[in-house]
């Protein structure tokens, strides 16, 4: 093989290399009949910077595509926000929150317990916690925690709302190997209803709800109908799930 033949082939070679860490339609297009021996040699460093600035960056997205599905996950609304309380980031529903409660009149206590965890970033870390008032509708149950590694220095909002519940029927049903009608069981006692209103709910005998529950006792370990509720909110707390 000639050294024509050579070069020419490190020249492609290099050229796909080009297209790959630049793009083919941001960047000039790579004459590569143009170019010397030298001028190769010149190029590939660059290139090879290039690429390897290109994998990180497609790491870096999906790491961000990971953190927002898991926010969105977690069903609630979530903001990053600094001093002023300007709104550095947020999920969709804490685009929604923001622009309904705090984008123009933020609550006094929650200006305060921003500016406060912010200020307390760079010594003993502190969370707050407090309800956001909101119209016709029960409060939001607000923490806010410091940021770390964040210039400048802001504050994350997660904001819930308490009366909804991300309990699901199948999610019982996987976690603790549940009938479907154990699992619905758990769930409604978690939602606050008692043996006879779900029996009622249900159209089935109070006993009947008693030996779904018996049986729910046994297969999570719980003695009482408030362990059993308590394990429920733990078990599913991060869930926001919608049931079948």
């Amino acid at each position: 093989m000639d050294t024509g033949t050579v070069t020419a082939d490190v020249s492609k070679l290099i050229g796909a290399m080009y297209d790959s860490a630049c793009g083919t339609g941001d960047w000039p297009q790579l004459d590569s009949a143009g170019l010397n021996g030298q001028q190769w040699q010149e190029l590939l460093p660059h290139l090879q910077r290039a690429l390897f600035l290109q994998q990180r960056l497609r790491e870096a997205r999906l790491a961000s595509h990971c953190a927002q599905a898991a926010l969105d996950a977690m069903g609630a609304a979530v903001l990053v926000l600094d001093a002023s309380l300007a709104l550095r980031f947020a999920t969709p529903a804490g685009h929604a929150l923001h622009a309904a409660q705090l984008e123009h009149a933020a609550p006094p206590a929650l200006v305060r317990a921003v500016r406060l965890v912010i200020a307390s970033a760079g010594g003993a870390a502190q969370c707050q916690s407090l309800r956001l008032a909101r119209k016709q509708q029960a409060p939001l149950a607000v923490t806010i925690s410091p940021l770390a590694d964040c210039q400048p220095s802001c504050a994350l909002l997660i904001a819930r709302d308490p009366t909804k519940t991300c309990t699901s029927v199948p999610a019982l049903r996987q976690l603790f190997d549940l009938t479907q009608a154990e699992a619905q069981v758990g769930k409604a006692l978690a939602q606050g209803a008692t043996i006879e209103e779900i029996a009622a709910q249900g159209g089935i005998s109070v006993n009947t709800v008693k030996t779904h529950l018996h049986h729910t006792y046994l297969k999570t370990d719980t003695r009482r109908q408030g362990e059993l509720i308590a394990l429920i909110h733990g078990a599913t707390a991060h869930l926001a799930i919608v049931d079948a």
